[in-house]
Order: C-alpha cells, then structure tokens, then sequence
C-alpha cells in the first residue's frame, strides 16, 4: 500500500502460471489489490473490461494475443488506466522499449523483475491515484 494508504487494484497476465503467481503475490506484499490473473492476452484483454483495474501487469510473449496487442485493446477499450509490460526476451519479438512506450505502456520491466523498481513505480502511481 502506498505511504499514503491508497491500494491500486492490479490484474496480472503471465501464460506461465508459477511467473503469474509471483508477480500477484509481490504486489500483493506491497499492499495492493490482486483483482485477477489471465494466461494470455485474450484473457486479459476481456477480464480488463470486466474488472477495469487500475494496473495491468503484463507478460508480452503469451500465446493466441501477445501483450503488446493486448494492451493496445486495453487501453483503447479505456478498461485500465496504465500497463506495465514485463519480458525477459522481448529483443528476440523484435520489439523495442521505444515501441513499447509509444504503444502506450506506462512502464517496461526486464524479467527477471526488480522487486524494489515494481514496488517504486506501483507507490507512484498510486499516489497519483489521488490527486
């Protein structure tokens, strides 16, 4: 939970299930609200419009949507108002984080993720909750 008690609520997206239970479990640690996991872009991009998350953290390389698309969907169907992308072969997709950025992702994280840097952007962002 952010220093001034405002809890972001996250969906999470990883097609492997152990990488999806991690990432939710530490920002659940953070103090912020798990409100779903999905395995894949697809699944994302509809349980987003159903839940409308504040945060959608996301794999890119997913089977039947990558995260890139999805997010593209997510954003454009206004069902979250920020996703951070995370991926430890996004260079072998050929995507670039300039793309990714200009997609509209409102942060990167190379995977293995730094846990300190996830906790840092999620507290900036739920302090702009606020305002």
């Amino acid at each position: 939970m952010s220093a001034d008690g405002n809890k972001l609520r996250v969906l999470v997206v990883d097609d492997q299930p152990t990488v999806c239970d991690v990432v939710a479990d530490t920002i659940a640690y953070a103090g912020h609200e798990i409100v779903g996991k999905a395995r894949d872009g697809m699944e994302a991009v509809s349980l987003a419009k159903e839940l409308q998350p504040d945060v959608v953290v996301m794999d890119i390389s997913m089977p039947r949507m990558n995260g890139v698309d999805a997010m593209k969907a997510i954003l454009g169907a206004k069902s979250a108002k920020r996703v951070l992308l995370m991926s430890g072969e996004y260079r072998s997709l050929g995507v670039t984080r300039e793309e990714m950025m200009r997609e509209g992702a409102a942060a990167f994280m190379e995977k293995p993720f730094n846990v300190s840097e996830l906790f840092e952007l999620l507290e900036r962002w739920a302090g702009e909750e606020r305002k």
